[in-house]
């Protein structure tokens, strides 16, 4: 039997023609598919980048504010649960983003052991793109530790309040907690507070702010609504 000719390199264009013509596939059609494979190629390199420097940054701050080996290693564990939730809803959502209500529910449900009656949680479940949820979500989950360690969520009677509106092209959203323990000023920063009011303003192009009143915790949240939603 005669062997095949070896193919020569100018003669591949026209192979592959062929191949995609024996496969229904016109060339066009080929061309499009390869471009799309591009893009989904760059838009995951780009999420992997990120996310890798979330988990670089969790890593480092929770090393440095650790006072045991065993504290930071249940504190980065935590937190990157915190981010796998997050990620989780947006892999279910096909990486569109995620309605605000359901990801707050998402980031409080870890905290609580009966439903979420320690919580008041009253907005509409606005579209939140994907890089917005991750931070949002990472917010919330800095907010419930803090308040199971020293605030509302530490007692039994304690009381958080989440609302947010969005409206006049901001979205604004505030954090309240009540029936807790008295609170007073920390003496440092902690990575949440650094979080909240510096790494998420120059995400997202706005501004938080803690306030340690003595009747609870609160944090108001306000961000261009143009940013929340964009794609």
């Amino acid at each position: 039997m005669d062997k095949a000719s070896p193919r020569r390199p100018e003669d591949e264009p026209d192979y592959l023609k062929e191949l995609l013509a024996k496969a229904g596939i016109d060339e066009q059609a080929h061309t499009l598919a390869t471009n799309l494979q591009e893009v989904v190629i760059g838009e995951l390199h780009h999420r992997v980048k990120n996310t890798l420097a979330i988990v670089s940054a969790i890593t480092s701050q929770s090393l440095k504010s650790a006072r045991s080996l065993e504290e930071a290693g249940n504190t980065i564990g935590d937190r990157l649960h915190a981010l796998g939730v997050a990620q989780d809803l947006l892999v279910r959502e096909r990486w569109t983003g995620a309605g605000c209500r359901t990801l707050i529910e998402s980031a409080v449900k870890a905290f609580q052991s009966k439903g979420l009656d320690q919580f008041e949680i009253v907005g509409e479940n606005i579209a939140v793109s994907s890089g917005p949820a991750v931070s949002l979500s990472m917010v919330i989950h800095e907010l419930c530790t803090n308040a199971v360690k020293h605030g509302a969520l530490s007692v039994p009677d304690g009381y958080v309040s989440i609302l947010w509106t969005a409206a006049d092209d901001r979205f604004k959203l505030r954090w309240k907690e009540s029936g807790g323990p008295p609170v007073e000023q920390p003496t440092r920063k902690s990575f949440g507070s650094r979080l909240i009011e510096q790494a998420l303003p120059g995400q997202m192009q706005g501004e938080a702010r803690l306030r340690f009143e003595a009747d609870g915790l609160s944090c108001e949240v306000n961000i261009p609504l143009s940013i929340i939603q964009e794609r």
